[in-house]
């Protein structure tokens, strides 16, 4: 739709009139002919009444003639509106008094076509620049209102006396509007700088195409990554006054477009713009609900208003099965346990303050883990989202989704350092053996004072020294046994004894397999 700027025409004669009707391609130089006069008084009451954007006058009129009429508009009259004159050349000093006045131009009679075409189109361009200036000062000071409107200092006076100049202080009633992004990555959408003007201008259309009004929609951006809007009972006309159905429309169509979740929260309704806050207030405690109704998008205060929410903490049961299952890196279990876990938290109807504490308690113990093995946290490539993850305004299956990708990929890290580290011990292990081998000594013991498991261990020594724990312990006590023979005339019992045979007999057993003859009878021969 094509805007024409409104002309009213005020001269005494009816045939001069209908000629400037007639003569003049109006729609083409961007106006309309809105109403006639033939006289400044009523051309006066009409500037009033359908305040045109241009009046052309004659200078000679009956009542009051065109120079009183422009000055009677300027000193009572607040809104801006243009004057051509139309002067005879008797009349040519007071058009150029007129123009002192304000008035944008004057035109001779007999009027010329051309002339006055040029005038109307060169006056039209300044008027769509006004208009331009104007509305983006009119939209400032309005995000200003509605950004005042709701701080700690506001002034209900000011704030009434601006919307009422930009005329909104006569709507019906007012609505906060929270559209909170939920965004898994610093890098896209709203939460990136560059975008953030461009989405604010996909906002406002967006409102204006689902509520197919003018109104202009003052945002404010709230510093955790989430916009209010103020919305009117002029935006809710084509939906009767329901907030509900323009909240979904909302979200479903800048969710389209941008391909970012949202979540929408509604405060409460107000019938005054001074009291706006309230619906502010309202609009954010809803997201305190975000985590215990995981099907919803769009949350309405009056819906959830009496709703009891918890701020109780994960049961420890959980947490400890979880980081026991980590530690066996058991992804199936692993997973089974976060299932019970975000379970818990909308059963138990957790707020997001105590999700976040479960959750970051976790984390933290991850971290902390990784960390004592000597690992890189840095490796966990999830990491970085799973710790900044409440800048994100995470939906509860976002959430649920990187923090199981978290968990499984630290899992995977903490087995491999403990392989790493395994490879290190089972040195320390054989170390521990050779140093301890006269003691009663076992699989099962040195693997708890290393805190491996067992079969592990077992396996482990095998791959890495070539012969099973049992077999090694076994021939580092015959080969000390024999030492102890060749160098010194204890007796057998005590060198079984010496070396961590608990049963002479056994230690006579175990030396004649590996040997092929008694701890006697080797001594014997090398006496011989």
């Amino acid at each position: 739709m094509i805007y024409l700027y409104k002309v009213l025409l005020a001269d005494d004669e009816f045939f001069v009139r209908h000629g400037l009707k007639s003569l003049i391609e109006w729609e083409k130089c961007g106006y309309e002919v809105a109403a006639e006069a033939d006289n400044g008084e009523d051309a006066f009451k009409l500037v009033q009444e359908i305040k045109p954007d241009l009046v052309i006058t004659d200078i000679r009129m009956p009542v009051f003639d065109g120079l009183q009429l422009i000055q009677k508009v300027n000193e009572t009259l607040s809104f801006n509106t243009k004057f051509i004159i139309i002067s005879g050349y008797n009349d040519f000093s007071y058009a150029q008094k007129a123009v002192r006045f304000g008035a944008v131009d004057f035109v001779l009679k007999p009027i010329d076509q051309d002339e006055l075409e040029a005038a109307l189109i060169k006056l039209a361009a300044t008027l769509d620049q006004e208009k331009a200036t104007n509305s983006d000062q009119e939209k400032v000071l309005l995000d200003q209102i509605f950004i005042h409107s709701l701080g700690e200092n506001k002034k209900e006076n000011e704030v009434r006396r601006w919307a009422a100049k930009l005329n909104i202080n006569n709507r019906d009633f007012y609505y906060y509007l929270l559209l909170e992004v939920n965004n898994l990555s610093l890098d896209k959408g709203f939460i990136n700088e560059q975008y953030k003007e461009p989405i604010r201008k996909v906002i406002r259309e967006t409102v204006a195409r689902q509520a197919a009004t003018e109104e202009y929609t003052a945002i404010y951006e709230q510093l955790d990554h989430a916009y209010g809007l103020l919305i009117t009972s002029e935006h809710l006309k084509k939906f009767n006054g329901q907030i509900e159905p323009l909240a979904e429309k909302l979200r479903k169509d800048i969710q389209d477009f941008t391909n970012i979740p949202l979540t929408v929260y509604v405060g409460a309704k107000t019938d005054d713009l001074s009291t706006i806050k309230k619906s502010y207030e309202t609009a954010n405690s809803l997201r305190n609900y975000k985590y215990i109704f995981n099907e919803k998008n769009v949350f309405i205060h009056e819906q959830t208003e009496s709703v009891d929410t918890t701020y109780d903490e994960l049961n420890n049961h959980l947490f400890v099965t979880l980081m026991e299952q980590m530690e066996e890196n058991n992804s199936d279990r692993i997973v089974n346990i976060i299932d019970k876990i975000f379970s818990e938290f909308q059963t138990k109807k957790f707020v997001p303050s105590a999700v976040k504490t479960s959750v970051n308690r976790c984390v933290h113990k991850v971290m902390q883990t990784v960390q004592a093995m000597e690992g890189d946290t840095g490796k966990i490539i999830s990491a970085q989202a799973m710790t900044n993850w409440e800048s994100y305004n995470l939906t509860f299956d976002q959430l649920k989704q990187v923090f199981t990708k978290f968990v499984l990929e630290a899992a995977v890290i903490i087995q491999e350092l403990r392989k790493e580290n395994m490879k290190g011990d089972i040195y320390k292990v054989k170390t521990y053996i050779e140093n301890h081998y006269h003691e009663n000594i076992s699989l099962k013991s040195i693997a708890s004072l290393f805190y491996m498991n067992p079969v592990y261990m077992g396996q482990l020594f095998k791959k890495t020294f070539g012969v099973y724990f049992k077999e090694y312990l076994l021939k580092l006590r015959i080969n000390e046994a024999k030492k102890l023979l060749r160098q010194t005339d204890m007796r057998v019992y005590e060198v079984a004894e010496r070396v961590g045979f608990g049963s002479t007999d056994y230690f006579v057993t175990q030396f004649e397999k590996i040997n092929k003859m008694t701890p006697t009878e080797y001594r014997n021969k090398l006496l011989k």
